[in-house]
């Protein structure tokens, strides 16, 4: 048998789920990420829920606060994605195995990212509101595509070939 199909056989018998500590690792990263801009919103849009008859001074803060720790746990998942994406992402695609949520999901991300980056930088006054809500609406929307992703990856897998190259003619 060429390397050609050995490699072949390895790819098939591999499997694209990450392991237990990357991907508890990666769920707490994005839960992290959902979560602070909840409330970033909450504190935005609800302030009396969230922070309790504020006054502005109490709600800019809050505002603020949420925004840094909502920006660190972003350049955490950053970097989760980037560890995660090495394997998971290539391997996946190599195998033709949940590409149209895979790509939804990287699309969301990719968005999520500009979005988030224009925020920061290149915001005027006039397109603050639109990208802003833009922002959060695919940041609400990650964890619905996530979990699709999740669950047609789990269903799209199957039981781990036992047959390679040195069991072909057995």
């Amino acid at each position: 048998m060429s390397r050609a199909h050995e490699r072949a056989y390895r790819l098939l018998a591999e499997r694209v789920r990450l392991g237990a500590p990357a991907r508890r690792a990666l769920y707490a990263t994005i839960a992290a990420l959902i979560g602070t801009g909840v409330w970033w919103l909450g504190v935005r849009y609800a302030p009396n829920v969230v922070v309790g008859q504020p006054d502005d001074f109490a709600r800019l803060a809050q505002e603020a606060l949420a925004l840094k720790v909502h920006g660190a746990t972003a350049f955490a998942t950053l970097f989760a994605l980037g560890a995660m994406s090495a394997y998971h992402v290539r391997r996946g695609w190599a195998l033709k195995r949940n590409r149209i949520m895979g790509s939804v999901l990287t699309a969301a991300f990719t968005l999520l990212i500009v979005t988030g980056y224009a925020l920061y930088y290149l915001v005027s006054d006039s397109s603050h509101a639109p990208i802003s809500v833009l922002h959060w609406a695919l940041g609400l929307g990650l964890a619905p595509i996530l979990i699709v992703h999740i669950v047609t990856g789990r269903r799209s897998r199957g039981p781990a070939l036992d047959v390679g190259p040195e069991r072909r003619h057995h």
